[in-house]
């Protein structure tokens, strides 16, 4: 039977040899990653080479010469770099070693990060197969992250199916993800129209709607002003509150009627977002209600509008002085805080 001086130093065995695992990993991950960094180095000089002697078979040796990964990684960024010939140069090179299939191959089998790495290098590639690849993951991956990056990868490819098919296969119930916006961003001017329609929803998901605002705002400039102006009143506080942030930044012969509107809403968001429009936009004519949002109970509302009264130089300046010399309230609060900031940049 085991006595406690036994077991001690039995565990002490095990820790020494846990230990000396734990070093050797160490070690060798040390290793790995040197090793790495030193191929990564020797393909981007040869790289850096090729632009200026366009030898490509030089730059094939030198890409068949590491793994695969540091190949894959390396050509990615450098790529990225490169614009006309010298870029469609070294796609070419990549393509002869076989490369574009290898990251089809981790689309299939990566771990969630690797494959939505692997479908932004497909669109950068821009191999043959690379949209049937591409199309494959948005059907079947079943990770919603990485069918979104599929998808932007599909849009510059200029290849991404019908907004509503591409949605319903990235899937929608509850989506926030960011990187949504940055696919309707990104989305052709040509399709905007598409962006616009399901804008106009009022079934579909608001928040895909707000972020189909926010690029048409972006993209379409004063084209979509008549919709923003629509969509303002929306009954989604998210959606309104997006509509006015785009107004904003297009404007519309009617923002000052519904900004002032806007200010009233229930919703705080709505008034915080009219009030920042009506600073972008410069309405000088919206003092007074934006005065009375000074006393807003929702610190970003009173923020909002202090900022708007900011923007409009000297009538602006005047109003908050005049607030900031009133008796103590929220508003006198703010408007002396906003006013220790300094005029606007």
């Amino acid at each position: 039977m085991w006595n406690i001086w036994d077991l001690s130093i039995l565990l002490s065995a095990l820790s020494l040899v846990i230990m000396l695992f734990l070093i050797a990993r160490r070690v060798l991950q040390e290793r790995r990653s040197k090793a790495a960094a030193d191929q990564r180095r020797q393909l981007l000089n040869a790289l850096i080479a090729f632009t200026e002697s366009r030898d490509r078979e030089v730059l094939k040796t030198a890409i068949l010469s590491v793994p695969a990964g540091v190949a894959i990684n390396t050509g990615f960024e450098f790529i990225s770099l490169l614009r006309g010939e010298e870029h469609d140069d070294v796609l070419a090179a990549f393509k002869e070693c076989g490369l574009p299939a290898l990251v089809g191959r981790q689309l299939e089998k990566g771990n969630g990060a690797e494959r939505i790495h692997a479908a932004e290098m497909l669109a950068a590639l821009r191999s043959e197969g690379a949209v049937a690849s591409l199309l494959s993951a948005l059907d079947h991956d079943r990770s919603r992250e990485v069918r979104i990056a599929v998808a932007i990868a599909l849009c510059d490819l200029n290849s991404l199916p019908p907004l509503g098919i591409a949605l319903r296969k990235i899937g929608v119930a509850g989506q926030r993800s960011r990187r949504l916006i940055e696919l309707f961003r990104r989305f052709p001017h040509a399709r905007l129209e598409e962006l616009a329609d399901h804008a106009a929803r009022a079934d579909a998901v608001p928040f895909i709607r707000a972020a189909a605002i926010d690029a048409l705002a972006r993209a379409g400039g004063f084209r979509f002003a008549d919709l923003f102006a629509r969509l303002a009143d929306d009954a989604s506080s998210e959606v309104a509150a997006a509509a006015l942030r785009a107004l904003g930044l297009t404007g519309n012969a009617d923002a000052p009627a519904i900004l002032s509107t806007a200010m009233t809403k229930g919703d705080w968001e709505v008034r915080s977002a009219a009030a920042d429009a009506a600073g972008r936009l410069g309405l000088a004519e919206l003092g007074r209600p934006l005065s009375k949002l000074m006393g807003d109970e929702v610190w970003n509302v009173r923020y909002a509008a202090a900022n708007a009264l900011r923007s409009f130089g000297q009538p602006g300046e005047r109003l908050l002085r005049q607030i900031a010399d009133s008796e103590v309230s929220r508003s006198q609060r703010t408007a002396s805080l906003i006013l220790a900031e300094g005029p606007a940049v």
